[in-house]
């Protein structure tokens, strides 16, 4: 149970830290990033993988976020998602304009 206690702990450690430079770079689609600029493509990864699912992917996803953030990037759209040992998320980061 301590073990969990502190994983926990961890977990919103690590995303509480990239949150702030990923606020900028939201979830879209496809569609919605059709006519915006692509900036790169982001991958993100977390030690939490298969046993720990959820938390592995939120994790992910907000240092991938934080990159394309870092490159100008307004907009991430998800690609591949792989969990074993580590989560592992892919994605394409754009520059749209409102």
């Amino acid at each position: 149970m301590k073990a969990l206690s502190q994983v926990t702990s961890l977990s919103i450690f690590l995303c509480a830290s990239s949150a702030a430079a990923a606020d900028k770079a939201m979830d879209a689609t496809e569609a919605d990033v059709s006519k915006c600029t692509f900036v790169q493509d982001v991958n993100g990864r977390s030690v939490f993988g298969e046993r720990l699912k959820e938390q592995g992917v939120i994790h992910a996803k907000e240092e991938a976020r934080a990159v394309a953030a870092k490159a100008g990037a307004t907009h991430v759209v998800w690609g591949k998602i792989t969990q074993v040992d580590v989560t592992i998320v892919e994605g394409k980061a754009y520059r749209c304009v409102q």
